[in-house]
């Protein structure tokens, strides 16, 4: 299914740990020119998930995304399902979390819509390790570059996806 692109990284941010997915994003580097392309959507709340109910305000101090935002700015779930496949089709996508997953599965789900692309098992992290290693690339050099991107982490979906994109193309741009 997937092509021999870059990967996209994406990130979901959520209501709780055990809650509903409310941002998205993700981001890949050009191959060509290595510009990095994102994009997110605050997720538009189906009304059977009671959101309210699962809504943690610790969480909420960490994104900074209010129920009030998401009631006015929150995209449909179909909308966001839909760009994704035509922006995403066929390409291979990596996140940080295990949760991200389940949530990016929420907004499929809820919209009635199989993905067009393919999510990996495999972390971000494990993944750019490894290409570190087969790149032949200065391990402590990434280590530096990762350990100071996770300390700047602003806990946004476009932000933390571009991140992980901006690692990789330091990795891929400047191996040996």
């Amino acid at each position: 299914m997937a092509d021999s692109s870059p990967p996209v990284f994406y990130d979901c941010e959520a209501s709780s740990l055990d809650g509903f997915v409310i941002e998205v994003g993700w981001a890949y580097a050009q191959p060509d020119d290595g510009q990095i392309i994102s994009a997110s959507h605050l997720v538009r709340p189906l009304a059977e998930w009671q959101i309210a109910t699962v809504w943690d305000e610790n969480a909420e101090a960490l994104h900074g995304i209010s129920l009030a935002e998401l009631s006015t700015q929150g995209i449909p779930l179909r909308d966001i399902a839909n760009g994704m496949n035509r922006e995403l089709a066929g390409r291979e996508l990596y996140s940080d979390s295990a949760f991200d997953g389940a949530w990016l599965s929420q907004i499929f789900e809820g919209a009635g819509i199989e993905p067009s692309f393919l999510v990996r098992q495999t972390s971000a992290d494990t993944l750019l390790e490894k290409t570190v290693t087969d790149r032949k690339f200065d391990r402590s050099r990434y280590r530096k570059a990762a350990d100071e991107a996770e300390q700047n982490r602003r806990h946004r979906a476009e932000a933390d996806a571009r991140m992980w994109a901006q690692l990789w193309q330091m990795i891929t741009k400047n191996a040996p």
